[in-house]
């Protein structure tokens, strides 16, 4: 009875999968990067020495499996991490075409493209070293006190966004779920603090009291 439902599905399904994979077309470049296309059902992907009734997994996906081995630097591939890592491709290639100032460039692409390819420049960056940074190693060198951490944390979030000792964020209230209150988390020592502060006081503020606060506790 399992051969009969298992044979007579692929007689229903196996037309269908043939139509797809011959009726389906690569999409035209222009110039531009694409993604690579697999259709959804590919005959290729099957392997028919597999008998399907005695292991209807490899009868199905075996093809993949021969033409997509684990690459030398994954521990595991599937067709998830395939897609993702086509994804980064198909990124890259995008910016490495804006980045080229030999096609016509809208003000967008062209800031794109220059981003990109200033924080690809290598040489430049190892021939600046540490110059762009001399100014917040300075500051970090002209600390005295522990309570000018706080000041000198609050220049780096505004600066450079982020997370710089402490990761800034919203949650539900412990105590109170209708409410919403500030959430301040440190990495790897467990110092995670919440702070409750009055409703009537803005977003800039609660934080900064939040960030003080944080900051007093955890540097004692």
């Amino acid at each position: 009875m399992n051969r009969f439902i298992i044979r007579l599905f692929l007689l229903l399904i196996l037309p269908i999968v043939f139509a797809n994979a011959q009726n389906t077309t690569q999409p035209e470049q222009g110039g531009k990067p694409v993604l690579p296309y697999f259709p959804s059902l590919n005959p290729a992907s099957m392997d028919r020495s597999v008998d399907a009734c005695v292991d209807f997994y490899h009868y199905s996906c075996g093809g993949w499996q021969k033409h997509n081995p684990i690459p030398p630097d994954q521990t595991s591939w599937d067709v998830y991490g395939k897609l993702y890592q086509d994804n980064l491709d198909f990124l890259r290639g995008m910016l490495e075409q804006a980045a080229t100032a030999k096609a016509p460039r809208d003000a967008a692409t062209q800031k794109t493209g220059d981003f990109f390819a200033s924080c690809m420049d290598e040489s430049v960056i190892e021939k600046q070293g540490l110059s762009s940074l001399k100014g917040d190693l300075a500051a970090i060198e002209d600390l005295s006190a522990v309570g000018e951490i706080a000041r000198l944390l609050a220049s780096l979030q505004l600066a450079y966004g982020g997370s710089m000792l402490f990761r800034p964020g919203s949650m539900q209230d412990l105590d109170d779920s209708e409410r919403v209150v500030a959430e301040l988390d440190q990495g790897g020592l467990g110092c995670r603090i919440v702070i409750t502060t009055p409703r009537k006081m803005t977003n800039r503020k609660r934080f900064a009291i939040a960030m003080c606060s944080t900051c007093r506790r955890c540097s004692n």
